[in-house]
């Protein structure tokens, strides 16, 4: 059987850590459309809020979509790890809690994308992109409508 390696689609020589805003994707194995379940996307959302009031991430706006959840945060200086630890930990409590109570397992596509934010316009842009994804998906005529678009700082 051939060694098949991943690609690495993080920066080299970056670390990844507090003092940036960062725009993360993260989605469902084969993006199958597990957050429809409200419980499920309920689910997340409280991990969302739960790691606010932790004061491991500072979060501008999130969306959390039928197949994957957009992000736009940054790592709080108390928290002493990097986004793929934060991410890792975010993914695996999720995983756990939907195959304890659903009995689903193998929930979520093995990576994760990001962007490192490095403008107050691109900041912006990402912001109303997240915001309106559920618009353009049909889903909602107004982002304020859809239950699981949310804006926290503005």
């Amino acid at each position: 059987m051939p060694d098949f390696k991943r690609k690495n689609i993080r920066l080299n020589d970056f670390e990844y850590k507090s003092g940036y805003a960062y725009f993360v994707t993260i989605c469902t194995k084969n993006r199958i459309e597990h957050f429809l379940n409200q419980d499920i996307a309920l689910l997340a959302e409280d991990s969302i809020e739960f790691r606010i009031s932790k004061n491991e991430i500072s979060v501008i706006c999130y969306c959390i979509m039928p197949d994957h959840i957009h992000l736009l945060l940054s790592l709080n200086e108390e928290y002493e790890h990097d986004l793929s630890t934060w991410v890792s930990s975010f993914k695996r409590f999720i995983s756990n809690q939907v195959k304890s109570k659903f009995g689903i397992a193998d929930f979520w596509h093995i990576n994760y994308y990001d962007h490192i934010v490095r403008s107050d316009e691109s900041l912006k842009n990402i912001a109303e992109y997240i915001l309106n994804n559920p618009v353009r998906k049909n889903m909602v005529e107004d982002w304020r409508d859809y239950p699981y678009s949310k804006i926290k700082i503005q």
